[in-house]
């Protein structure tokens, strides 16, 4: 998919393996190139809450950093010789990492979620993501907010893992609820479609027709 304007792209690449990464979005104009990529288990939430962002006007006031977000939802912060910044969820789940690099400088986000963190890395890895060091504050804000948002999420009753870390509540939500909240989604991405610009033409007059000669009669 590409933006109205052409400044942005999307691509979807799925393959067998969900461990892949199947979504990339990009910036093709303007300063500042970036890029994000989520794997093939992302929930949709999460990749929504940076689309959902794009379509938007990009705010006036500035956004929240990454880490004002997540800590302001009691996310724990720690900071590494080298200038890395790594928060942790408070279930432990996912970590979201802005690393620096000696020697390359800032590498950018890494958000992955598993169900163990260990020293050596993340254990039996369900999902994860990478966002550019260049990407727009309030889109990496709008992303922090989706991977912290506490709002129970729907899914199908056969959609659901044995994850001693989900908390399964109550069925409150019918066929038709489902649909009038897709089509209320719907409806509010497609307020924020630029309208097409119409051009008016202005009609030339048309000129007096004169009489053609007669021929000659032979």
């Amino acid at each position: 998919m590409t933006s109205p304007d052409h400044a942005f792209r999307l691509d979807l690449t799925p393959t067998p393996s969900s461990y892949h990464r199947w979504w990339r979005i990009d910036n093709n104009l303007g300063p500042g190139l970036w890029y994000a990529t989520f794997n093939g288990d992302t929930p949709a939430e999460i990749v929504a809450g940076l689309t959902d962002a794009l379509i938007r006007p990009e705010p006036e006031e500035p956004s929240p950093s990454v880490i004002e977000v997540l800590t302001g939802r009691g996310w724990e912060h720690t900071t590494s010789e080298t200038g890395s910044q790594r928060l942790t969820s408070p279930d432990g789940i996912v970590q979201v990492e802005l690393y620096v690099s000696p020697s390359l400088g800032v590498m950018g986000w890494e958000i992955e979620a598993a169900h163990h963190h260990g020293e050596h890395g993340p254990e039996q890895r369900i999902w994860r993501a990478h966002l550019d060091a260049a990407t727009p504050a309030h889109l990496l804000a709008a992303v922090a907010e989706a991977i912290s948002n506490p709002t129970p999420v729907l899914r199908a009753r056969f959609k659901i893992n044995d994850s001693t870390h989900l908390t399964q509540g109550p069925e409150f939500a019918i066929g038709s609820e489902v649909v009038s909240a897709h089509k209320q989604r719907l409806a509010e991405a497609r307020h924020h479609r630029p309208k097409p610009h119409l051009t008016t033409t202005v009609a030339t007059p048309a000129l007096p027709r004169t009489a053609s000669p007669a021929r000659p009669i032979r």
